[in-house]
């Protein structure tokens, strides 16, 4: 089952043979390979026979209150057998591996002997190797510091450095060129960064030397820009925004300062008519051709031209009619003279109806306004 040690027999000084030592090989007694049981013999057939006649009559089987007793029956009897199989089972099963637990017993003692060299021999073994391991190592790291120029800082050597070359199956050259070729595209890539006309070398730069993948630190190089473009749509846009609302501010603001000149100007010339008819009123005694209040009829009523002011202009000129037709009616009381005005009016047909009405029973002249 295993090689012989080979030993040369020895022999003493007075020529008889020396005692040989035992030869380390795993040698099986009793029983021999293909003297052990192979196969365990029982009435497979006939018990599998019998149990499947059995359980066809409980296919189908209803149990009712009056016949639980049956069912309880039925149901040990099942177990019975099941456990009566299980214990042989078992049995069986102990009695093959009783000197299996000896004979395991048995090669563990012989193994753990043999354990412990084992053990002395593979730490020797290991540091061996990792003795190897460090100074191919150490000869990958003068290689890289010939080759690697000025790129210490962006490509230091643990991160180039790829732990399959301390592998007895990877040789040193075929690390050493791994390594040039990694340095070289490094700077093949960096040229291709510098070559850009971007205002983001520097942040496309930093991805590359985190990452060592162009194709991230292009990609950077695009969102930024694009990021950019978006910033200074969105100010333009602001801007625009902002200039248009202050142009509507300002024509706003010219539009009210002409409505208020327009306004002061109106007003300005209201006031000048205004103290034009006084003064003209006042001064001016009622002529003799002043038209019978009764040749104005219902009928011409209509055709009165009743002027229509704003509201606090229409108070402005009653208030000023009112004044003269005071200082009127004391004239009149004094010196019994008549003085005409002129004033307008604003109201409903009925309210200007009752006007005229109310200017009949009282004795007012009035006529149209020339």
């Amino acid at each position: 089952m295993s090689e012989e040690t080979n030993i040369v027999p020895e022999t003493t000084e007075n020529g008889t043979v020396a005692a040989q030592p035992a030869k380390m090989e795993f040698k099986l007694i009793s029983p021999k390979e293909d003297g052990f049981l192979r196969v365990i013999k029982w009435n497979k057939e006939e018990l599998e026979a019998a149990v499947k006649q059995k359980i066809v009559s409980y296919e189908n089987i209803v149990y009712t209150e009056n016949n639980m007793k049956q069912a309880k029956a039925d149901r040990a009897e099942l177990n019975k057998l099941t456990k009566a199989i299980e214990e042989r089972r078992k049995m069986v099963k102990r009695i093959i591996n009783e000197p299996y637990d000896t004979f395991e017993a048995e090669l563990k003692e012989v193994l753990s002997l043999i354990r412990k060299p084992v053990d002395i021999i593979d730490r020797q073994v290991k540091a061996f190797e990792n003795q190897q391991k460090e100074e191919k190592k150490e000869s990958i790291h003068r290689f890289y510091d010939e080759i690697i120029g000025d790129l210490t800082d962006v490509l230091p050597f643990e991160k180039v450095f790829d732990n399959r070359y301390l592998n007895q199956t990877y040789k040193l050259a075929e690390a050493q060129a791994d390594l040039k070729k990694k340095i070289e595209k490094v700077h093949t890539d960096l040229e291709t960064i510098d070559s850009l006309e971007s205002k983001f070398k520097l942040n496309v730069k930093d991805v590359y030397v985190k990452t060592l993948d162009i194709s991230k630190a292009l990609a950077e190089n695009k969102r930024l820009s694009e990021l950019e473009e978006k910033l200074e749509a969105e100010r333009r846009q602001k801007a625009e925004e902002e200039a248009r609302k202050k142009h509507l501010e300002e024509e706003r603001q010219r539009a009210a300062e002409e409505r208020a000149k327009v306004l002061e100007i109106q007003r300005k010339a209201r006031q000048k008519d205004v103290k034009n008819q006084e003064s003209e009123n006042i001064t001016r005694p009622v002529e003799n051709n002043i038209p019978d209040k009764k040749e104005i009829t219902s009928s011409n009523q209509e055709n009165l031209q009743i002027p229509v002011y704003e509201t606090k202009e229409v108070i402005q000129n009653t208030e000023q009619a009112c004044r003269i037709s005071e200082t009127s009616s004391v004239s009149e009381q004094k010196k019994e003279k008549k003085y005409r005005t002129k004033f307008c009016v604003t109201g409903t047909k009925k309210q200007l109806e009752k006007l005229i009405q109310f200017m009949n029973e009282t004795g007012i002249d009035y006529g149209k306004v020339n």
